[in-house]
This record gives structure tokens, sequence and C-alpha cells, in this order.
């Protein structure tokens, strides 16, 4: 089972409407009664893990949708979640370093209504959910490179 690590980012446009508050929350139940989990969530951002590829790809195809039509923003990326075992059992598990490395990262180079992956995440979409593998097209910069990694990485991006 494919696991997706997602960092969400929730703006507002006008200071005296909140629609995005409204719309983070609601985001953050649906993950729950998808099967998914919500890791973190902190003010404007949210960390959530889901189980169901094509149900996540949906969904954040429909809430830049929604932000477009309610006047609210939201910046997206997403990795393949992988664990790091502490102490030999999945009590105390977390992401591994380089996960929320390249999410981080990530993350920093979508713009307003974009959903940003990697090319190895595609290859992954092209065989899981492969209905959802044409919504993404290069960015027009590909992104920083990492310690260790040679040269800037290409990203990927969903626009809505």
């Amino acid at each position: 089972m494919l696991n997706l690590l997602v960092l969400l980012r929730f703006e507002g446009f006008e200071a005296t409407a909140s629609p995005e508050r409204e719309a983070l929350l609601d985001y953050a139940r649906r993950v729950h009664d998808s099967g998914g989990r919500v890791v973190d969530q902190d003010g404007d951002q949210l960390l959530v893990c889901l189980t169901d590829m094509r149900w996540g790809l949906q969904s954040l195809r429909n809430l830049l949708a929604l932000a477009r039509r309610d006047g609210f923003a939201v910046r997206a990326a997403i990795v393949q979640a992988v664990l790091a075992r502490t102490g030999g059992t999945h009590e105390g598990s977390g992401f591994t370093a380089r996960t929320l490395e390249t999410l981080l990262r990530l993350a920093g180079e979508v713009g307003r209504q974009q959903v940003g992956i990697t090319p190895k995440l595609l290859s992954l979409i092209q065989l899981s959910a492969p209905e959802f593998a044409d919504l993404f097209a290069s960015a027009d910069a590909p992104a920083r490179a990492l310690p260790g990694e040679h040269g800037p990485q290409p990203v990927l991006v969903m626009a809505g």
C-alpha cells in the first residue's frame, strides 16, 4: 500500500472573510473519513497522511476548485510517505528526514493554486492512478537541490 504525505497551506485573499479556515477544517475531517490521518495542524497549514491515492488526488483537485470559487488559495506538496522506524517497532514512528526535506522543498516551490510533486511520485501515479497523471506538468523552474543532490530537481505541478 502506498501512503502519501501532503502538506497544505491555506491562504486568504481578504482580511475580512476567512473561507480558507473552514476549508482547512473540512478537509481535515474528510481526510479522517477517508481512512487517512491528520499528522499535524498549525495555523494555516495542514499535514496529512493519505492511504488512498485516487481519493487524495481527486480531493486535492476538488479543493483547488473550491478555493478558486470561494476566494482563497491553496498551496500543496505531495510525497510518498516513507516511515522511519525507531527501536524496531511502529511505536513512535515518524517520517524519514528525506521525506520531510523533499516535502518542505516542494512546498516552497509551488505557487498559489498549485500542487507540487516529484517525477518519482508521478511514476507511481502513472502506475496506480493513471487517470490523474496528465494533470501534472513541469513547473516553470526546477526546485533547488537538497544537500547531497546534484543540481536543481524537477517539480511537477497540478494547477487549479
